[in-house]
């Protein structure tokens, strides 16, 4: 996938072949916008991400490029698991990874823009200069840093009292995206998730429709169709062998789910993806 970050790595992207794509980590994705505005989904909502925004990605969270201004930019810094562990742990307040999942882009004021902005320059430095024997260590004091300074500014506002109506719902809904990036394309069925999580369907439709107003199937099926849309502009596999490697009964039905839920035929999307990347 073009949009997928592995490991620890630092740099500056315009998100340019980021569009139509997810973007993925296998641990923890810090970016600071510098210039311009995009607009991408998180976890099915769409959000603005404007000049001295910070976004953080966790590898339980789903985002989508839906666009990007001709001026747009991004500094990035992507960590691995190894590299973020001592600075989960020594979070004290867990209530923090609640706010980042509701509050992912974070509007910074001019000096806490330069501060993330010296952040990401002195990790770059330390991933340039540094033996990977201290490197570890010292980035996970600089992560640690950074996430203590987030939950200091989370801690002076009253967003606690705003999530606590909502955080059995979040636990809920944080464990069906782990179990709907790992199942999908295989389990398309609500029942599935509901019965992995010991609860009921119509449980699990009041929580889906609590956060994020939409039903559980159309978070599922919305999944499903970004896979199929990466496979349509990522390789040049056929139609056939896509409905194949996503588990639909065959390629007809899968034309009439994607045409259902897009408007267009699969057929119709690569050609016009295709043309818009030579345009």
């Amino acid at each position: 996938m073009k949009a997928l970050y592995i490991g620890n790595t630092t740099g500056v992207t315009d998100w340019k072949d980021c569009v139509g794509h997810s973007i993925r980590t296998d641990g923890c994705i810090f970016f600071l916008c510098t210039a311009g505005m995009a607009v991408v989904s998180v976890n099915m909502q769409k959000k603005p991400l404007r000049r001295n925004d910070l976004l953080v990605i966790t590898s339980d969270m789903f985002v989508f490029v839906e666009g990007v201004s001709a001026a747009f930019e991004v500094s990035y810094v992507s960590l691995s698991v190894i590299m973020l562990e001592t600075a989960y742990y020594k979070i004290p307040d867990p209530s923090l990874w609640d706010y980042l999942h509701y509050f992912p882009i974070l509007p910074l004021i001019e000096i806490h823009y330069l501060l993330v902005s010296n952040w990401i320059s002195q990790v770059r430095w330390i991933f340039d200069n540094i033996p990977s024997a201290n490197r570890i260590t010292m980035l996970s004091y600089q992560v640690y840093n950074l996430f203590g300074g987030i939950e200091a500014e989370f801690s002076k506002t009253d967003i606690l009292e705003q999530m606590a109506y909502k955080n059995n719902a979040r636990s809920v809904m944080n464990k069906f995206w782990s179990l709907l990036m790992k199942n999908s394309p295989n389990e398309k069925e609500v029942k599935f998730y509901a019965d992995a999580l010991s609860i009921t369907p119509d449980y699990l439709y009041k929580v889906c429709r609590r956060i994020y107003g939409i039903s559980p199937k159309a978070l599922i099926d919305q999944q499903l169709t970004v896979e199929i849309k990466t496979l349509l502009t990522d390789t040049d596999i056929s139609i056939k062998e896509i409905a194949y490697r996503l588990r639909f009964e065959d390629d007809s039905y899968m034309c009439r789910f994607f045409r259902r839920v897009t408007g267009m035929s699969p057929m119709q999307f690569r050609i016009g993806t295709k043309q818009s990347e030579r345009s």
